[in-house]
């Protein structure tokens, strides 16, 4: 083979070798991308018609939250049940979150009349295909705070925290020994708080 057939045949081969190497180089770049957690922001989350307040509309995330509240009971000590727990959520500021806003009637050992209740929670999407979900414990977190507190502003979530307060209100006001018992509560709960 002559000297000028060799030359373009070795550019060539050069070429191809080089952009092979950075295509390699590029998917191992992709694949490190890939690899990290990337949050993705969810447009329009704070707007309530963009983002409305919706009763189980997440199937597994609900029975997640049950889970949860049956857990709940089993270790507080003075709880017998939790009843009618309706799960309702918004999405949260990324994707794969969500603020759940939980009502129940809750049922306290010895007193007949259950307490009307309202519980927040984050959540996230564990696995995108098995849509299995987890209740976070970084919940009071400054920008989990941020995110339930601007969720809670909008009109769909205003309606249901006064519902829940006027049940609330009409079952304290109901039952003497309820009110009593609330009391007791609430005073163990910030003696626990004023020693920790």
């Amino acid at each position: 083979m002559s000297k000028r057939r060799i030359v373009p045949w070795l550019l060539a081969f050069a070429v191809v070798a080089a952009g092979f190497g950075l295509t390699r180089e590029k998917a191992q770049e992709v694949q490190k991308i890939n690899a990290k957690v990337v949050e993705v922001g969810n447009i329009g989350y704070g707007s309530m018609k963009l983002n409305p307040l919706r009763e189980d509309q997440y199937p597994k995330l609900s029975q997640t939250v049950k889970e949860y509240y049956a857990t709940l009971r089993k270790d507080s000590g003075f709880i017998e049940y939790y009843d009618n727990v309706r799960v309702y959520t918004k999405h949260g500021k990324t994707t794969g979150t969500y603020i759940a806003f939980v009502t129940y009637e809750m049922k306290i050992k010895d007193i007949y009349t259950k307490v009307p209740g309202l519980g927040t929670l984050y959540i996230t999407k564990e696995n995108m295909e098995e849509e299995t979900y987890r209740i976070e414990k970084d919940e009071h977190s400054p920008e989990v705070k941020q995110c339930v507190a601007a969720l809670s502003k909008h009109e769909d979530v205003q309606e249901l925290l006064a519902e829940v307060n006027a049940r609330y209100e009409q079952a304290v006001n109901s039952d003497a020994l309820l009110k009593e018992a609330l009391t007791d509560l609430k005073n163990a709960y910030e003696r626990q708080a004023e020693s920790e």
